[in-house]
Formats: structure tokens, sequence, C-alpha cells
């Protein structure tokens, strides 16, 4: 019949034209804020918040999430400066000079290096066998350096830091310590001590020592043996 709309059975309505035009001007407003924000107070999380609300504001929460992946390279560009509450995207710049400085051909090795985020704030993982010794809790040369490197960093976030020690499952043979607690609670608190003296203050750290209880992969070769030895920096009430 005449003055009826013949709809196929495949699909639903398209939008009007002045919607997708309307979208496409206030996701370009939705860019401009980003990046204003981004220069004047690169804090992750309230980024986060700003994008949230002006999708809300703006009506366009429906489909994809505004990829973060974008932000994080946003708030590492350089030049930015440092600022308190940094992404995880700036404590791996301390990694990178950790590996140029202090360990060559880490990956080689099978060295593991990570940064990552938890709800807490980011991690920044270091291989034990970087920073002692077996069976040692002092810091090697290259472990000072190394840690040395991460204090800059550190010290210029406002943040509470736990320094965790951990080990793999075998038991330590040391006549200065009984079993792998002791050994990964002291391996913290040497970290804890260089961080200090790098400019980290005191009441801001923390140590706890995990010994083998919270391997990251299960130890069943030197290879996962060598992951599992390490030492995890958590940056907690970090103030957004």
């Amino acid at each position: 019949m005449l003055g009826k709309k013949q709809h196929g059975g495949g699909g639903g309505e398209q939008a009007p034209r002045w919607a997708i035009i309307w979208l496409d001007m206030m996701n370009s407003l939705l860019a401009l804020f980003i990046a204003m924000f981004a220069y004047s107070e690169p804090k992750r999380m309230k980024i986060v918040a700003v994008v949230t609300s002006l999708r809300e504001t703006l009506g366009v929460l429906e489909g994809e999430p505004f990829p973060e992946k974008k932000l994080e390279v946003l708030l590492s560009t350089p030049g930015l400066g440092p600022m308190p509450g940094k992404p995880t995207g700036y404590l791996m710049s301390a990694i990178e000079e950790i590996k140029k400085e202090v360990e060559t051909g880490a990956e080689q090795r099978g060295l593991l290096f990570r940064v990552y985020g938890t709800e807490e704030g980011p991690v920044v993982s270091l291989p034990s066998d970087l920073l002692f010794d077996p069976a040692s809790a002092e810091l090697s040369e290259k472990g000072k350096k190394a840690i040395r490197i991460l204090a800059k960093y550190l010290a210029a976030i406002q943040a509470d830091i736990l320094v965790e020690g951990h080990t793999d499952d075998i038991p330590v043979k040391s006549p200065i310590y009984k079993s792998n607690w002791e050994l990964s609670a002291a391996r913290a608190a040497e970290v804890v001590r260089v961080l200090e003296e790098g400019g980290v203050p005191h009441q801001r750290l923390s140590i706890i020592g995990y010994a083998d209880t919270k391997p990251i992969v299960p130890n069943i070769s030197p290879e996962n043996r060598q992951k599992n030895r390490r030492v995890e920096i958590k940056l907690k009430n970090i103030p957004y």
C-alpha cells in the first residue's frame, strides 16, 4: 500500500544524517577536551573520568569505549613533564633506562622486567637475578644502580610504596637466612633502604616478604623459577 514504508528483514533503520553529523562533531570536541586536559594535568584516572563524563553528557556511551591505549600514548608524550600520579607508561621509562644503563641483553638472558597496572595502582617488577647474588640480600653493584635509577622516578610520585620480595620454591641454603621467608623480606628491606637513600620519603615506604607463595608461573623449570624470583614495587593511594 502507498504511504507505508517497506522494511527489509535484515536490519533496523539507519540513523538520520543529522545524527551522524552530530556524533562526528561531538567526537571531535571530545578529542579536543582530552588533549587540553592532558596537557594541563596528565593524570590518567582523572582523564578516564572526564572521558566517561563527557561521553555520558554527549550521549555517546553506546558502542566501543574510548581506547585507553590512546590515553596512555597521550599521557606519555614527551614534554608534559613529571606530575604526581603518573601512569604506567612513565614507569616504563625507568625500566628502559635500567635496561640501557645496567643490564645489556636482559631479554636474551630471560630476565623479566614488567610494569603493569592494578586497581590500586601501577606495579614495577624487577628480576632478583639482576639485583642480588644467589641466597643473598645484599644488592649487587648492578642492583644498586638499578634501584637508584628507579628511585629518581618514584621520588617524584606522591604515593605509598610497598616493596615485595618473592623467591622460587627451592629452600634457601644460607648461614644467614633460615628460610625463603626471611630472604624475601630481607631483599625487600634492602631495596627500601636504597630507595630512601635515593630520595623516596621513608614514611611512604613499607616492605613484605612473600617467599614462594605468590609465583607468577608454576615452579616447574629453571626458566620459570627465574621469573618467580623478583622484587615488586607497588604504588598505592596515588592522589588523583
